[in-house]
């Protein structure tokens, strides 16, 4: 593929599609009544006038290297990797953009009292692209599947106790938990939960899988591209296009590149500079989601220097947030506060907000015996803002002392190589519910624990937390425990960035899903006008 940069077509009336209202909304708590119907609140939008069927459209994301690159929806964890799975696979349930929850296979969510015991109907009629039916005995294959220790979806459904649950008839599933769980539609539509055919195999693309998605796989490159063909049996309504090639480039100015000279109609993850100078192009729609993303470094507190605290909190009191915002995300952005899921159910806003105080991170190094200290920060153009945030972080820095030589590393295998294993690096989650994201990254035994936190009494709390059936009590135990994370977790979470991509105007139906729902790349809507 060429990624030079061509000729940039002309710059016209301003054009920015602002998706739905400012912040996300808590939802609504517990078990069934956070759950709506199967439709999308995310507002498709783009080209004038009515839907046209047809074609082929392409779509530029980020993506990894052909050797890092996985198919396997219950493995793949990179932006095009996601992009695949929610095209050609479908969740029991997903979020909205404010991280409430819609039905898709599932009809319905009953627990039990406790929340020992939850009952998944499914919904009837629906078929795999291969015109399979869909039934208990996929969810049943599919958890077993997730629950494969060697894969990276282990952590989802941890507390699920294969061994007590069972189908009840071709449409039910009766889950047992192994603790209680309040809310297991919240784990249920985190990244990796996918419900693939009974039997399904090793997913490697010698042989294409079949879904449930609007989508089906007709060819799949490692590390380059993925052709999808429409899949006339989904249930949720017949896709209008023919085709979609999601295109993995993992740079971002690459990826621009790439839309700018007619490569792809479709940009994902584009810089913030990038979507500032694209909202003025005649011939782009900038598509902005409602709600932000966490920007982020992370501290291996396992390892020195980060082994003591007083680093830590010097390291958060070097970096001046406000800056980060104003300059790295030309406004598109919140302040962070060392604290995941703003806006989400159960955050705790009442932390006080942590400033810019170099000084202050001056006195700690000093008591920790660590004056003049110097960190080597990895560092890759694989996320907007990340080469731009790492060189304000350095600057910011070295007020407190502190010395942070960036290291460049190749942005194609910087989330599989280098995130959570150097003792300083970035990290980028999407937006999920505090349930899934702290099973998936701050328990003694989850998978991707890339600050090394292992506390077997903040374990014990977060069990707590997670059976608390009355929301009050979820609310106090989670703020609890965001609290000790606050005092003495790993996370530099600088800010809450909303996360542009952009389409040519002849593209309609885009949805402005912030990543982490299913809106986001979902391509379900999406059709082309005639030019």
């Amino acid at each position: 593929m060429d990624n030079s940069t061509s000729a940039r077509p002309g710059i016209g009336r301003r054009k920015l599609l602002l998706g739905g209202a400012g912040a996300l909304g808590l939802a609504a708590l517990g078990g069934t009544g956070l759950l709506t119907g199967c439709g999308t609140d995310s507002g498709p939008a783009g080209a004038d006038g009515p839907p046209q069927p047809g074609g082929r459209l392409r779509s530029v994301i980020a993506g990894r290297s052909a050797s890092a690159d996985v198919l396997d929806p219950h493995q793949a964890g990179s932006s095009a990797g996601g992009a695949v799975s929610k095209n050609v696979w479908d969740k029991l349930v997903a979020y909205n953009n404010d991280l409430t929850l819609r039905y898709r296979l599932a009809e319905s969510l009953q627990p039990n009292a406790d929340g020992s015991e939850w009952r998944i109907t499914l919904r009837p009629g629906v078929v795999f692209a291969d015109g399979t039916p869909l039934t208990s005995r996929d969810v049943l294959w599919s958890f077993e599947r997730m629950l494969d220790p060697a894969k990276k979806s282990s952590g989802d459904l941890s507390a699920v106790d294969m061994s007590r649950t069972r189908a009840d008839g071709d449409l039910a599933v009766v889950v047992r938990m192994k603790t209680p769980l309040a809310d297991f539609g919240s784990v249920l539509a985190g990244w990796y939960c996918y419900i693939v055919k009974d039997g399904t195999g090793t997913i490697d693309g010698s042989v294409l899988p079949v879904g449930t998605g609007p989508f089906a796989l007709a060819h799949w490159s490692p590390g380059d591209r993925t052709l999808l063909r429409r899949n006339d049996r989904y249930w949720d309504g017949r896709p209008l296009l023919d085709e979609v090639e999601i295109i993995q480039i993992a740079e971002t100015e690459a990826r621009v590149n790439a839309f700018l000279s007619g490569e792809a109609d479709v940009v994902h993850e584009i810089s913030y500079l990038q979507a500032r100078t694209l909202s003025d192009d005649a011939e782009v729609r900038v598509v902005v989601p409602p709600a932000g993303l966490m920007g982020a470094f992370q501290m291996r507190v396992d390892t020195a220097p980060f082994d003591d605290v007083r680093v830590r909190q010097a390291m958060r009191l070097a970096v001046d947030r406000q800056a980060m915002v104003d300059s790295v995300y030309y406004g598109y952005a919140e302040l962070g506060n060392d604290a995941y899921g703003k806006g989400a159910p159960f955050y705790n806003d009442t932390l006080p907000q942590r400033a810019y105080d170099p000084q202050r991170a001056r006195e700690l190094l000093r008591a920790a015996g660590r004056e003049n200290l110097r960190v080597t920060l990895p560092t890759a153009d694989g996320m907007p803002g990340m080469l731009e945030s790492a060189t304000l972080f350095a600057e910011h820095a070295k007020a407190a002392g502190i010395t942070i030589e960036l290291e460049s590393v190749p942005a194609d295998t910087y989330f599989s190589q280098i995130s959570g294993k150097a003792a300083l690096s970035h990290i980028g989650w999407w937006n999920y519910s505090l349930d899934y994201f702290y099973g998936q990254t701050m328990t003694s035994a989850s998978p991707s624990n890339g600050t090394g936190w292992r506390r077997p009494e903040w374990d014990a709390k977060f069990a707590q937390a997670r059976a608390a059936m009355d929301p009050q009590r979820r609310r106090t135990l989670y703020h609890e425990l965001q609290r000790e994370l606050w005092d003495e977790g790993g996370y530099i979470l600088h800010s809450f960035a909303k996360r542009p991509d952009a389409a040519k105007t002849y593209v309609g139906g885009v949805r402005n899903g912030v990543p982490g729902t299913d809106d986001w790349a979902n391509y379900a809507t999406t059709w082309l006008a005639a030019r």
